[in-house]
């Protein structure tokens, strides 16, 4: 029976570290062609052409749209079935955190200036946090814990609140 337990832990582990590579470059997608669309047409004042960094703040608020009700839903479920193992998932979002930030060590060592682009808009969801610090170690870093610890707060609330109106119907 551990042996199933193993394994349902290693597929849920390579889902979710698939699910939030997808989930932040859709949101990266979107953030640049439909808001940008959207918003900087119907709300001329954010100046979105202009501000990358709240277009990229927008992107960040999408890809938070997706994290954070399947980090719910995965509370809610574990709890139900008596599967809910905090630090399982804790050790989960913490290498999906850092396979998805390691990529900008790279960016000292390309040659190529397109490939440095393309490398750096991995983090345009983390873009916002530029304000802070121009250098993309630095935000990438700072948004990649701030998306991990918010679904981890979020899978832990979700526990709880699923467990409080468990134990209240008893």
């Amino acid at each position: 029976m551990e042996e199933r337990d193993n394994l349902r832990t290693i597929l849920y582990g390579w889902a979710r570290f698939g699910l939030y590579w997808l989930i932040m470059l859709f949101a990266t997608v979107v953030g640049r062609t439909a808001v940008l669309g959207i918003l900087g047409t119907l709300l001329p004042r954010l100046a979105l052409y202009d501000n990358p960094e709240t277009l990229s703040f927008f992107s960040w608020l999408i890809a938070l749209a997706f994290l954070i009700p399947l980090f719910w839903d995965d509370g809610k479920r574990h709890t139900a079935y008596g599967t809910f193992e905090p630090v399982t998932v804790a050790i989960i979002l913490l290498l999906t955190g850092i396979v998805f930030y390691a990529q900008v060590f790279l960016l000292d060592y390309m040659q190529d200036p397109r490939a440095q682009v393309a490398l750096t808009n991995i983090y345009f969801t983390d873009f916002w946090l530029s304000r802070l610090n121009r250098d993309p170690q630095i935000y990438g870093l700072v948004g990649t814990v701030i998306t991990v610890v918010l679904c981890m707060l979020t899978y832990l609330i979700s526990g709880r609140v699923y467990r409080g109106k468990f134990d209240e119907e008893d």
